[in-house]
């Protein structure tokens, strides 16, 4: 199926409605998302370079696109704060480049050096200044191929605000000045796409791209701030590159204002694929997806400076901290993921280790610790455990603090939690020191606007059971709450943790604390075999 997939070609989905002109030679564009610092995963970025340039020789007209979240999600982009990717995507040339949620992660200063500092820039139509009301980014690019146009408009997803950190998008005061427009159930998402699509139409243009980060069904908290919703509610788009969802979609096809299908494309993650989008002589639209076996060399260039960048940290990252005989699971062996959704025996490691750090900081042991699924990114196979697993499981650079809180917060940041089960959800909660039950049966009480943030908990509850160290959790006792910053002060995937008192502030890093966890034994204990049964689901 992989291989059939990733040799797919959908051949004249479309052809511009507008009686747009036909190049003289046929428009490839190929656009990667999601890459997640997968710089040599598989195709990386020096297969990448090598494949634009054999593509050069095929038609001059050859354009390279990102749909965002490339600056994050594994330790190269950790250690330099998402600046070796940002050298990376300067030496493959891309031409154009829209920020998806993750490129938020090292902060506003940071994400602005970004812009600044990519030699295409970036590109976003629904970035905005609440207090201006202006656009932070150019909202759009039109290139020229000849005589003809093409248009890329640039959407990062509104779910922004809680899958970054929402407290980089405010004031000292906390109050949001930065919006991505997701007002409105996403009618104010759909008229800022559509104004830009008509003042690139008014611009000449023969064609218009939107290079989104917005997904399509997987890992969607909004179904209407989608790629899907977004065509549905427009017209004028000619075509979708799409990111944000990690979907492997060669071509979905959906109808727009005036019922006409709209090619949506996603190349995956870490680039396992590279999408290839052609506008051939006629104005024929197609996609297909292209895997490693279609690429038979590599930019040797990038592939040294890669190798250059590894020898610095290569040694230390190698470093053996511990061996465990079963696999440690944060997906499924579909790639699919398990720690969003359920209880799995790395977030059982993950919440040990941070609870287990509590009883060295001068507030004492910790009653509880939570962990948040989003920060727990990938799994460790049986055999050695070492330096770079823990950088891959827990990438961010995200502080370990502990709170005061009374029960009834943490009773609401667990419904909070499970608002989405069974789906998945980057804010699902794993716990050590506690146990609790998630009836699906029963809707979420969790009322939320539209920035996602949540405003109400109101209805029957979906939580229940809920121990801690195996006493009945009181709604008016106080307890002390140990988890990342981003979960406990920050907002992190809308968690509120109401009524929170800081007694021990951000004192080490969540990667840190996992390795300390980790390097204690010399073989994992048999108890990390299986989830232990912390979270019950009833469905």
């Amino acid at each position: 199926m992989k291989k059939f997939l990733a040799f797919l070609f959908v051949a004249v989905l479309l052809v511009s409605s507008c009686e747009a002109k036909t190049p003289a030679e046929d428009i490839i564009i190929l656009y990667t998302n999601d890459v997640h610092c997968g710089i040599d995963d598989s195709i990386g970025y020096a297969g990448l370079s090598f494949y634009r340039d054999e593509m050069k020789k095929v038609s001059p007209y050859v354009t390279l696109v990102d749909a965002g979240d490339w600056a994050s999600g594994g330790v190269i982009g950790t250690i330099s704060r998402g600046e070796y990717l940002l050298d990376l995507m300067n030496k493959a040339k891309y031409d154009i480049a829209v920020p998806g949620n993750h490129d938020f992660d090292y902060g506003m200063e940071q994400f602005m050096k970004f812009a600044q500092s990519l030699d295409c820039g970036l590109i976003s139509s629904n970035f905005r200044d609440i207090r201006t009301g202006e656009t932070i980014l150019k909202p759009y690019k039109i290139l020229e191929y000849g005589d003809v146009k093409v248009a890329f408009i640039g959407a990062t997803t509104p779910e922004t605000f809680v899958k970054s950190t929402p407290s980089f998008f405010k004031d000292t005061d906390g109050n949001y000045i930065y919006s991505f427009d997701g007002e409105e159930e996403g009618k104010k998402l759909y008229a800022t796409i559509q104004n830009a699509v008509d003042e690139v139409r008014g611009k000449g243009v023969d064609y218009v791209i939107l290079v989104a980060h917005l997904g399509e069904y997987e890992d969607i908290t909004q179904t209407c701030w989608s790629a899907p919703a977004v065509v549905e509610n427009t017209r004028g788009i000619d075509v979708v590159i799409d990111g944000h969802s990690h979907e492997v979609t060669p071509a979905l096809k959906i109808k727009n204002l005036d019922g006409q299908d709209i090619i949506i494309t996603q190349a995956g993650t870490k680039l396992f694929y590279v999408g290839k989008l052609t506008i051939n002589k006629k104005g024929e639209i197609s996609t297909a997806l292209i895997s490693s076996e279609d690429i038979t060399g590599k930019d040797e260039n990038i592939s040294n400076y890669i190798n250059d960048i590894k020898v610095s940290y290569e040694g230390s990252l190698n470093q053996k901290l511990s061996h465990t005989d079963f696999d440690l699971l944060a997906k499924g062996e579909d790639g699919k993921w398990l720690v969003r959704n359920g209880e799995t025996n790395l977030s059982n490691l993950v919440t040990d280790a941070v609870l287990a750090a509590s009883a060295k900081t001068s507030a004492g042991k910790a009653d509880i610790a939570v962990y948040n699924a989003g920060g727990i990114r990938t799994n460790i196979k049986a055999g050695d455990i070492t330096l770079r697993n823990v950088f891959d499981v827990l990438p961010f650079i995200n502080y370990i603090c502990m709170v005061e809180v009374p029960g009834q917060s943490i009773l609401d940041d667990l419904e909070i939690g499970a608002r989405l089960a069974p789906l998945n959800y980057g804010g699902f909660l794993h716990v050590a020191g506690m146990t609790y039950t998630i009836d699906t049966t029963i809707p979420s009480p969790v009322v939320i606007n539209d920035r996602n943030d949540v405003i109400a908990i109101s209805g029957d509850r979906r939580i229940s059971e809920v121990f801690v160290n195996g006493e009945p959790l009181d709604p008016k006792k106080i307890y002390k709450v140990i988890s990342v910053d981003y979960v406990l002060l920050a907002n992190g995937d809308g968690h509120l943790f109401k009524g929170a008192k800081i007694i021990e502030p951000a004192f080490a890093l969540a990667y840190e604390i996992f390795g300390d966890y980790v390097n204690q034994f010399e073989t994992l204990p048999e108890k990390y075999k299986t989830p232990q049964g912390r979270i019950k689901i009833k469905k």
